[in-house]
């Protein structure tokens, strides 16, 4: 890799570890042969989270999730135009499986019925995903994998997506619960109604998901102390880095 594709996949992955501080942890448990393609990974992670979720417009998050998705085809075929797919050139992955399901993934209405339907919404693309992933790091593929995958995604939609069209994505029995119209849900009932969700994630999160990648495994740990604590009605507290540390290192014993 060219010192300038090296400068600009460092763009990338500090735009993820800003969002995702605690993945630093992770990282110090990781391989040396396998730093570069762990923090590419998890770089490539979060500019699809941000295409497929985080971008108000909905044209724009159709048209580059669309451009993602001709990356990983592209990929596939032995090409690639960005630094994040430029440090995956070679490795053998389902890349244009993860470019269809991309394509194929369901962007209209997001109001989901309840919890359950919420996550089964996410798993197709999520399954592909994991697959990538877990082809790329040589770990064990599962559907709790990619479930804890899912629950991820929406978690991330918290709390700032609830201003967003999606409303974060928070099922449609939980306004009705909450007495909230989704449309304006911005009241004083908001952190119960986010307490809620919390408990109903974290009881549709894996207990665990062994065998997965590493980046899997810490994130799956980080997501369910995460839940605990927006359940508790903690909020979205800074964890502190002596437990991070100690949640990475359990993670990268695979306990």
């Amino acid at each position: 890799m060219e010192l300038h594709e090296q400068a600009t996949l460092g763009h990338f992955v500090a735009k993820w570890l800003q969002r995702e501080p605690e993945m630093q942890f992770a990282e110090l448990f990781c391989p040396r042969a396998d730093k570069v393609r762990f923090r590419a990974w998890g770089g490539l992670l979060h500019e699809l989270r941000e295409s497929m979720f985080e971008l108000s417009d909905a044209r724009v998050s159709g048209a580059k999730t669309g451009w993602w998705a001709e990356e990983m085809i592209g990929l596939g075929q032995g090409r690639q135009r960005h630094p994040l797919t430029s440090a995956m050139l070679g490795l053998e992955a389902p890349w244009s499986a993860l470019g269809r399901a991309l394509l194929d993934r369901d962007a209209g209405d997001t109001r989901a019925e309840d919890t359950g339907h919420a996550v089964a919404l996410l798993m197709p693309t999520a399954s592909a995903v994991i697959a990538a992933e877990s082809a790329v790091f040589g770990a064990v593929e599962s559907p709790d994998a990619a479930r804890s995958l899912a629950v991820h995604w929406l978690l991330q939609r918290l709390p700032h997506g609830l201003a967003a069209e999606d409303r974060g994505r928070i099922p449609m029995h939980l306004f009705a619960r909450h007495g909230l119209d989704a449309a304006q849900p911005e009241t004083r009932q908001v952190d119960a109604l986010l307490q809620d969700w919390a408990r109903e994630l974290a009881a549709a999160m894996p207990g665990q998901v062994p065998g997965a990648a590493l980046l899997r495994r810490s994130r799956h740990r980080f997501d369910r102390a995460l839940l605990e604590q927006v359940a508790a009605g903690k909020g979205f507290p800074v964890t502190a880095p002596p437990s991070t540390l100690w949640r990475a290192w359990r993670a990268a014993r695979g306990s």
